[in-house]
């Protein structure tokens, strides 16, 4: 058989495995994300004389208390938050129909034409608020297992465990299926994989963590309304760099300016996406995430939605390591082109 023949081969066998399990595979994936994430501190108290399965259990055991912890103070808050949202809207929907009659007049639109233009910006809107329904229906049915009770509680923490536990040995096995005569460029592939996954995933959760955190406080110091969620949602949606801060910058001026009509309170909230920009800028991303990982913004953008659209919630879980290998080999098929003579002849 043919390497690329083989390699290709395996990628359509991979992928179909994926389509096809979709529906059960997300608390395995998150399993394995957390393993991921935690496997370097395993191998850092392992190295300090701590048995591997003493190690694995403590710090999945501070995780999951982490998470349960953080699940159970902030779920309630967003939930009062979100469902006093979900009153106010149609007001705030009304206001700005107002509000754009107003500036069509002002600017000698005839009242038809005023209406038509709204109605078409409702129509995007609409279409709009569908697409994001359907992406989150898309996400709770590709998610089905994580909403199960014993799926979370018990079934990811299982398969995270074992992954940690059996990671040198995973690795290992791995490592003796390589081909012998590609081995090094294998390797050399793997690891620069290993780094981009490294540099972003395990960098860009902390700083969308921090970033979610200091907007919520901050929103909510100031007294914007729904400023928590909105801060939660602005760095949740960092993951995909640029939306998120974006997103949370325009629905904060627009919260500040209906809910209160003060532009100090606009200024406030304008103040406090600044200093997290400055933040994230100077400080969280450089330091957390680095400068040279490899992944362009766009690349990420597409790769989240790319992954979300094919697969729900699976998908999202996968789609910036997917991500992550296809820039690394894309890098390595360009290099290998440079060195080839169909480049060099002249």
């Amino acid at each position: 058989m043919q390497l690329p023949f083989f390699w290709i081969l395996l990628v359509v066998v991979f992928g179909a495995l994926l389509w096809l399990f979709q529906g059960i595979l997300t608390p395995f994936v998150l399993g394995m994300v957390i393993a991921y994430l935690l496997n370097p501190l395993v191998t850092k108290l392992s190295n300090l004389k701590c048995p591997r399965w003493l190690a694995v259990l403590l710090l999945l055991s501070l995780f999951m208390f982490a998470l349960v912890v953080g699940v159970s103070l902030l779920v309630p808050l967003l939930a009062r938050e979100i469902a006093q949202l979900a009153v106010d809207a149609p007001l705030w929907i009304a206001q700005s129909q107002s509000w754009l009659f107003a500036q069509a007049q002002a600017l000698g639109i005839d009242t038809p034409d005023a209406a038509s233009i709204i109605a078409g910006i409702q129509e995007q809107a609409g279409a709009i608020f569908k697409a994001g329904r359907n992406i989150v229906s898309g996400v709770v049915a590709g998610g089905a297992a994580i909403a199960s009770f014993v799926s979370f509680l018990l079934l990811m923490p299982i398969v995270a465990f074992y992954m940690m536990l059996d990671w040198p040995r995973l690795t290992a096995k791995l490592d003796e299926l390589l081909p012998r005569a590609h081995m090094p460029t294998v390797r050399s592939l793997l690891s620069q994989a290993d780094q981009t996954l490294a540099g972003f995933i395990r960098g860009q959760l902390t700083v969308c963590l921090v970033l979610g955190l200091f907007y919520g406080i901050g929103l909510s110091v100031i007294g914007l309304r729904f400023g928590f969620v909105i801060g939660m949602a602005a760095g949740i949606l960092s993951i995909m760099p640029y939306v998120g801060s974006g997103f949370g910058l325009v629905t904060a001026l627009a919260v500040a300016w209906f809910t209160t009509g003060d532009m100090t309170m606009v200024a406030m909230a304008l103040a406090v996406f600044g200093i997290g920009q400055v933040m994230e800028g100077n400080f969280l991303t450089p330091r957390l995430v680095g400068e040279n990982i490899g992944l362009h913004p766009l690349w990420v953008i597409f790769a989240l939605m790319a992954g979300g659209s094919l697969l729900g919630f699976t998908g999202l879980l996968i789609a910036v390591p997917v991500a992550a290998v296809i820039g690394v080999l894309v890098r390595f098929a360009i290099t290998e082109y440079k060195k080839s003579s169909y480049y060099t002849a002249d």
